[in-house]
């Protein structure tokens, strides 16, 4: 190889040229020690004068314009370029390193005007939508909140992916409804952020107090509430109306001879169930009673609404401590008043074959499941008015059951303090859930947790399918009087207070209520909780309100 050194024309700069590689080298351009000798060589012609960068012309200012070189630019001289790709990567790098640090502010804004775009690669924008999409949908929710940040075209995507945020509002337990509004949301993204800071807010505590009084003294026994109202039943006889904003009340409904046990609503539409032995419908709009049900023997004990199928008329069921089960048909408020004179138009069917109190009903459909003090939980065809299956293998009184329609499966809890799963097709006793150590009289099921609640003071979270037990809820020094859960938190009662427990991780998270002598009755939906207490031997009712804040 010959390395000359060559005069510049006007200037009294020089130029290292490489005018020939030699074929007779005895080294390869591949050879890895070829690039520090080519280097060294290259050292030894240091060059006195400034390098050929100086000569761009003075004029070029802020435009990065392209310098005019002199004929012996080194961009002419032949194999430059395929000599350097030769290099070693290291090396390459180096002698880059070499030319910068010699470069002129000039000619190193040139350069970045090159080198900066190409290093940037919008990638989601230049790709196909479809294919944008399917990338950004393996994102969790902070990581597409951030992404969505980095330009006004990655936002637009990212905003506008409805099936990736409906993919992290299902993941994450929440509903495709506002649930501030209650409405249905177009911006899929703007109703995960709600969703998400509604949970934060029930994490951290932040929410609105509000305390009102009800049913003076008296034990409040059932508890249903929504955006508009709340209804009370209590051991007082009385059913009270609050308006769920402001705490006020809005109704008395009276009449029951004995205390409501009992209650659901369906639309303005309220049945409640009694020790005096009846069954009312109320028109909550008016307040008046319309319909009075008789035929129960004793104390109705546990009541609900359902609707066999859909060409079918609703219907309440009863659950009375004389033993039986009643099927009405739930009128409707075109249908005329009855109060109990002459035939029941409404009434369908007596289901007997317990031999004791029946404490507990749930339905799915056209079926029913009761759980009675005479230790069996019973299956019945209320469409028919006939029973499908006799479930037998509790020692003790059944106190609490669920329905599990997905899987067709039914669960109870007995006073053998154990949890029992049963198929709904053959009647048989799938699964023993063992763990509790004394009555288990609160049982609660969403699609992949089942809880249960015990007078030893601990809830446990099982899971459905399985039957092992995925967490042991322990903080309450007293039995657990009342709970419900969802897919993310479950909130229970007991002397003392209301606490809240993380239910995926069994992890205790706050308590929510310290200040009371003991909790009768809780309900929550996604914004607010609504609490039953007694305090200074009185009865009241606290709401939080969890949607103020930061929505």
């Amino acid at each position: 190889m010959q390395i000359n050194k060559l005069p510049s024309s006007s200037s009294s700069t020089t130029s290292l040229q490489i005018t020939e590689i030699h074929s007779t080298t005895n080294y390869d351009l591949k050879d890895q020690y070829y690039p520090s000798y080519l280097y060294n060589q290259s050292r030894q012609y240091k060059r006195s004068a400034s390098t050929e960068a100086d000569s761009i012309n003075s004029s070029t200012t802020g435009e990065h314009k392209r310098p005019r070189l002199s004929k012996h630019s080194i961009w002419k001289l032949p194999n430059m370029i395929e000599t350097f790709e030769a290099f070693q990567p290291s090396f390459q790098t180096e002698f880059i390193l070499d030319l910068i640090k010699k470069s002129s502010k000039g000619t190193l804004q040139l350069m970045s005007s090159f080198i900066t775009p190409a290093m940037k690669r919008d990638f989601l924008s230049h790709l196909p939508l479809e294919i944008s999409r399917r990338i950004i949908r393996h994102l969790d929710a902070f990581s597409l909140s951030q992404a969505s940040c980095v330009c006004k075209n990655w936002k637009v995507i990212i905003d506008g992916d409805k099936r990736a945020w409906i993919r992290l509002l299902l993941q994450d337990g929440y509903s495709l409804i506002d649930p501030i509004t209650k409405t249905r949301q177009e911006c899929y993204k703007t109703l995960y952020a709600r969703h998400h800071t509604l949970k934060q807010n029930w994490k951290k505590g932040r929410a609105e107090e509000r305390d009102f009084k009800g049913h003076d003294k008296f034990v409040v026994t059932c508890l249903q509430f929504d955006d508009e109202k709340i209804v009370s039943g209590a051991d007082d006889s009385h059913v009270n109306i609050y308006d769920t904003a402001t705490g006020k009340k809005k109704m008395t409904l009276e009449g029951h001879e004995g205390g409501v046990w009992a209650l659901q609503y369906v639309g303005q539409t309220l049945v409640t169930g009694s020790t005096d032995r009846r069954v009312r419908v109320w028109n909550m709009e008016t307040g008046q009673c319309t319909h009075i049900f008789t035929g129960h023997t004793s104390t109705i004990r546990c009541l609900l609404i359902t609707k066999p199928t859909q060409d079918m008329p609703s219907m309440i069921v009863t659950g009375s401590r004389d033993s039986t089960l009643r099927v009405w048909r739930l009128p409707n408020t075109q249908d005329p008043q009855y109060h109990g004179e002459g035939p029941n138009p409404y009434f369908l069917h007596s289901l007997t074959g317990h031999r004791h109190s029946v404490r507990a009903i749930a339905s799915h459909k056209n079926i029913v499941v009761s759980g009675s003090y005479d230790n069996t939980v019973r299956v019945w065809d209320i469409k028919r008015g006939r029973l499908v299956h006799l479930m037998e293998g509790h020692t003790q009184k059944v106190y609490s059951v669920v329905i599990d329609a997905g899987r067709n499966r039914c669960m109870s809890g007995s006073m053998d303090s154990s949890v029992r799963i049963w198929d709904l097709n053959t009647g048989e006793c799938l699964k023993r859930l063992e763990g509790h150590t004394v009555l288990v009289g609160l049982l609660g099921l969403t699609g992949q947790h089942l809880v249960s609640a015990a007078a030893d003071s601990i809830l446990r979270v099982w899971s459905p399918e399985t039957g092992v037990c995925q967490h042991a809820l322990s903080g309450h020094d007293n039995s657990i009087t009342c709970f419900q859960h969802d897919d993310q938190k479950v909130i229970s009662g007991s002397e003392g207070g209301l606490k809240m427990w993380d239910i995926k991780t069994g992890k205790f998270i706050r308590d929510l209520i310290t200040d009371v002598d003991g909790v009768w009755r809780v309900a929550f939906d996604d914004r607010r909780c609504i609490t039953a207490i007694q305090q200074k031997n009185e009865t009241s009712f606290r709401i939080l309100d969890f949607g103020v804040y930061n929505l």
